[in-house]
């Protein structure tokens, strides 16, 4: 069968990214790629002080560059430096997600993206183009492969970041249709990403290697290293072999192409905890029952956390010993919320997961998988089911579909900013995380060499 003639996905998908440019790209995804990109960089900047960026920033420190690492005033080589951004983007897990990727679509674009953008002397309108692109790469390959690709095991931020950084950057690069479809092909034969690493330091890793292969995509199909033009269709290429292609839904990727943009539809889900996303609703319920009193700590009997089915595997740790194993908890989350009141960065040092009083709480946790959420289809419709009994007779009780920073539920640029600089403080002066969310903020206005000093 000729899947191309039937499915001309690669040809069709690099036409796109050719094509577009800040003048293509709507106004309400200029603003939404706006957004992300500040939030990706705050996340990332407050993500300096952990093992795995220390790993990768001295790993690099040796090869000079022109290329920023952001927050730390030194350079290396643009690949270096997407190595390193993209780690850090992921590090802390407070970086965005996206429900056709269902992964973390800005970490591995943003720092590709900045990481091309000093040799391509790009200005900021160029570069909010080039992710946007390269988040829609990422979205469309989601919506045609998932979640049989997801379920499989794979991390979609390595393995779809890969093609969607690729993607951005050869829009930036302006490659042409030819090239950027090597462009995707290469990082096609790149791409990996597995699960099993979760609530390890490797899980961060995974979006700065998605990130420097596809600046390394691109260079290489810019410089003319060619590929299979059909390479995400073609019989044992990245349909096939990362979901089996009789399950890709290869329409999806390339039907009304333009028309809608993912970064808007269905849009950037930001998140306020530096933990797992499916964590997020059962979050916000019980901090709302604590601020109202509703839920009173010190008499829960029991507390019942119906969840949809993809914690099973998502959430492994069910006596989570780290701060990396307890973002990937559910029980520690829950009980973390109870005990410390909060859940920001301080949560998941390590002795704070292994307090007794955190022990203590897990035998009155009831996290189930509730009956409603057991098949795929239900992942659409997912939400948290909360039940807090205490001794007295009191039941607290509520059901929540979409946390707060989901786009049907969003957070403000107002809001954006104050994570920005809560984030970006753990690390760096706040008259420099001020400057630099103003230069964010106002980044369709800046060129090249304006964006060069602002990270």
């Amino acid at each position: 069968m000729d899947r191309r003639a039937a499915n001309p996905v690669t040809a069709g998908l690099s036409s796109f990214i050719a094509e577009q440019t800040w003048d293509t790209l709507p106004d309400e995804a200029r603003e939404c790629s706006k957004q992300a990109i500040a939030d990706c960089i705050g996340g990332a900047i407050a993500g300096l002080t952990e093992p795995p960026s220390k790993i990768t920033i001295d790993l690099v420190s040796e090869e000079p560059g022109p290329v920023a690492l952001w927050g730390t005033g030194r350079r290396t080589t643009e690949r270096n430096a997407a190595l390193v951004n993209g780690t850090l983007a992921h590090v802390h897990d407070i970086d965005d997600t996206n429900e056709s990727m269902r992964g973390h679509p800005s970490a591995p674009v943003v720092p590709a993206v900045f990481g091309a953008c000093v040799r391509a002397a790009a200005d900021g309108k160029a570069m909010i183009a080039a992710y946007a692109v390269g988040v829609e790469i990422e979205g469309r390959l989601g919506r045609a492969m998932n979640m049989e690709h997801y379920e499989r095991g794979w991390h979609t931020t390595l393995t779809l970041g890969s093609v969607g950084a690729a993607a951005a950057v050869a829009n930036l690069l302006r490659l042409d249709p030819e090239r950027s479809a090597f462009a995707l092909a290469i990082a096609a034969s790149m791409a990996s990403g597995l699960r099993a690493n979760f609530g390890t330091m490797t899980k961060p890793l995974h979006s700065g290697l998605a990130a420097q292969n596809g600046v390394l995509a691109a260079r290489l199909a810019q410089a003319g290293l060619t590929a299979n033009p059909d390479a995400i269709e073609a019989n044992e290429g990245f349909f096939d072999l990362f979901c089996g292609t009789e399950n890709a839904a290869a329409d999806k990727a390339i039907e009304s192409l333009g028309a809608t943009w993912n970064v808007v539809q269905p849009g950037i889900i930001y998140k306020l905890y530096p933990t797992c996303s499916l964590t997020h609703h059962v979050l916000d319920v019980l901090f709302e029952g604590l601020a109202s009193g509703a839920i009173r700590t010190d008499a829960i009997e029991r507390v019942n956390c119906g969840i949809g089915y993809r914690c099973e595997s998502t959430l492994p740790y069910h006596r989570p010993q780290t701060g990396l194993e307890g973002k990937f908890s559910m029980e520690y989350c829950v009980a973390a919320a109870l005990h410390y009141g909060r859940i920001g960065f301080e949560q998941f040092a390590d002795d704070a997961v292994r307090a007794p009083e955190i022990q203590a709480l897990y035998p009155r946790l009831n996290v189930y998988i509730h009956p409603d959420l057991r098949t795929r289809d239900s992942v659409f419709n997912d939400f948290a089911d909360i039940e807090v009994l205490h001794r007295d007779g009191s039941v607290f009780k509520k059901r929540l579909y979409k946390p707060k920073g989901h786009p049907q539920n969003p957070l403000s640029w107002s809001e954006l900013e104050e994570k920005f600089i809560r984030c970006a403080t753990r690390a760096v002066p706040a008259d420099s995380a001020l400057r630099a969310w103003a230069g964010l903020r106002q980044l369709d206005r800046l060129g090249p060499e304006e964006i060069d000093k602002l990270l």
